[in-house]
């Protein structure tokens, strides 16, 4: 497959996925996904959440966190998004654009790649609360094309990378663990 018929194929699932209904309720709901997945915010949140809730204690339960928000944020903001350097959805390919109308860059989604690694982390922690977790990362990641800031494929991208991402923080925080004998 040529990449040209890959970006044409990209265009259009956007658009199906972009011109969904657009009413006050779900513009609503997408744009408040969209603003709590910023940063890794709602994240972080319910990482402090597990932790309050934690029996013992672990004084290490945040470096997994941590590592898989700064490691995605670093990846994406400061590496891909300006060497990929993809513009994003724009009015003149039929988008609907709901919200901030952001400028930079969209390749990969920085809010699903924060969204997968912190789901696959979290839901190590807690994994009665798995499919939470992976719900509210489809919902979020999902919401950035609706809302027009992103292509499915900066979402898969994304999505990918965050798996990646929270597996590896993961791993190399067992590895310190059992390293220091705990």
């Amino acid at each position: 497959m040529k990449f040209v018929d890959l970006v044409t194929i990209d265009t259009q699932v956007f658009l199906l996925i972009n011109h969904l209904p657009h009413n006050t309720l779900l513009n609503a709901l997408s744009l408040g996904l969209s603003a709590i997945g910023t940063a890794g915010i709602i994240w972080l949140i319910l990482g402090g959440i597990l932790f309050v809730h934690e029996e013992t204690k672990d004084h290490r339960f945040f470096a997994p966190i941590l590592l898989s928000a700064g490691a995605s944020w670093i990846l994406v903001e400061k590496i891909l998004k300006p060497w990929v350097a993809r513009s994003r959805p724009a009015l003149e390919i039929g988008a609907i654009l709901v919200g901030d109308g952001r400028t930079d860059f969209s390749f990969p989604s920085g809010h699903a790649t924060i969204s997968w690694a912190l789901a696959v982390v979290l839901s190590r922690k807690e994994p009665r609360w798995k499919w939470m977790f992976y719900t509210l990362a489809v919902l979020i990641s999902l919401s950035r094309i609706y809302l027009g800031v992103h292509y499915p494929l900066d979402v898969a991208a994304g999505t990918l990378f965050g798996w990646g991402i929270g597996s590896l923080a993961l791993h190399l925080s067992l590895q310190k663990s059992q390293k220091k004998g705990v």
